[in-house]
């Protein structure tokens, strides 16, 4: 079973590599106005990758609504 804490360590690395940030660190808290470069832009890459990487997709709706990485957590863990 994926924990919380396994997710937000998988999208510190997303992150990280998507943002171009190594030293970025996340919690369940963050949110893109928080971090470097996270636009609306970055979003569709973030998106895109946490797709593959969790093998989920996305409704634009859900996409839409990203407003921290306690979102992103919902949606990959299906509570959204």
């Amino acid at each position: 079973m994926t924990t919380n804490v396994d997710i937000v360590d998988r999208l510190q690395a997303i992150l990280r590599d998507e943002l171009d940030l190594p030293d970025l660190k996340i919690s369940v808290r963050s949110t893109p106005e928080q971090i470097d470069g996270w636009d609306s832009l970055a979003t569709i890459r973030i998106v895109a990758t946490v797709e593959r990487e969790f093998d989920r997709q996305f409704e634009a709706s859900q996409i839409e609504n990203i407003h921290s990485v306690a979102d992103l957590i919902s949606m990959i863990s299906g509570r959204d």
